[in-house]
């Protein structure tokens, strides 16, 4: 089904993108295309050519796949790779304009991991109340794969929480719901980190942002899974380790506000520009959920997407 934009904007050239799944951020400065077990760098080789700025970034490639995909089909199609090795890992997008995060997203209302709703108390609050209370993270809490959570000096209950991340593709505005869909590039890991006990205010929403905008507390990875490779994101299963042990199990499909509806609703709220994030909401209430110490290993994974590990760490 084919949607349009506002304005000029045009949908995705799908014949282009139909081979490219994964665009990984790579150390120091490479995108790579992650391919059977393989990374194939691109990014510099389309520099040198003139279709990437010397200092690009997935932003770039990003704002401007509907020209890019044809050329990086035709590097990888001719490009052996190397292996892909976490630890060359950065975090697919470094420097979006914002991060946009929901709260209280899942049905909840279960104990188990096997339900997949989500655990603690079913949600009192209305769809639309809940829309308004998504809240904005700032980019400077970006981590990347293997990186460490930092625990910050003043703060240690430090609790994570495993969420679906929506990559926006293009700049554009005013959605429909059925429009959503072409306004997004794809799909990445998050950890909404949160310090839980940190601070003297009782109102936890309003310190949402101060409380989960510390640095680090925004992991996302391990690459970009583009959206065709997706077709349904309101059906995958998320799954978090700490030390080895599963800590939280759940798919989309019991998120109360789908990915449409957070996109429409943000939509017009603010300009969207390429790279912007939307975290979609962690399923467990807190209560469920582990705290972290130094020396913790985690592993969130969601089904279409991949894996990445993180640690865990004092902050000096």
């Amino acid at each position: 089904m084919q949607h349009s934009l506002t304005g000029c904007e045009k949908p995705w050239g799908r014949a282009a993108r139909s081979q490219i799944v994964k665009l990984a951020s790579i150390k120091p400065n490479e995108i790579a295309v992650i391919r059977n077990g393989t990374m194939i760098p691109v990014g510099n080789m389309l520099a040198r050519h003139g279709a990437l700025p010397r200092n690009f970034s997935m932003l770039d490639v990003i704002a401007d796949y509907d020209r890019l995909g044809a050329q990086l089909n035709s590097v990888v199609s001719d490009e052996k790779g190397m292996p892909a090795d976490p630890k060359l890992l950065k975090p697919p997008v470094e420097n979006p304009s914002k991060i946009w995060a929901a709260a209280g997203n899942y049905k909840r209302g279960t104990e188990g991991l096997g339900e997949a709703r989500g655990r603690g108390n079913a949600a009192q609050t209305s769809p639309q109340e809940l829309l308004e209370n998504i809240f904005l993270k700032p980019p400077s809490s970006i981590a990347g794969p293997e990186d460490n959570i930092l625990i910050p000096k003043n703060a240690d209950s430090i609790f994570p929480e495993l969420e679906l991340c929506v990559v926006i593709g293009r700049k554009t505005r005013h959605l429909s719901k059925a429009q959503a869909f072409d306004a997004i590039f794809g799909y990445t890991i998050m950890l909404d980190v949160t310090a839980r006990g940190y601070g003297l205010s009782k109102n936890l929403s309003g310190t949402r942002n101060v409380r989960k905008g510390f640095e680090t507390f925004s992991p996302i990875g391990p690459w970009i899974t583009t959206k065709d490779e997706i077709p349904n994101p309101d059906n995958l299963w998320m799954k978090l380790w700490v030390n080895g042990e599963l800590k939280q199990s759940a798919k989309t499909d019991a998120m109360i506000n789908d990915i449409a509806t957070l996109v429409s609703f943000l939509s017009e709220v603010t300009t969207f520009y390429p790279g912007d994030l939307i975290t979609t909401g962690n399923p467990d209430s807190p209560e469920f959920q582990e705290k972290l110490k130094p020396g913790d290993v985690l592993r969130a994974e969601i089904e279409g997407i991949g894996a990445m590990s993180l640690g865990v760490a004092k902050e000096p």
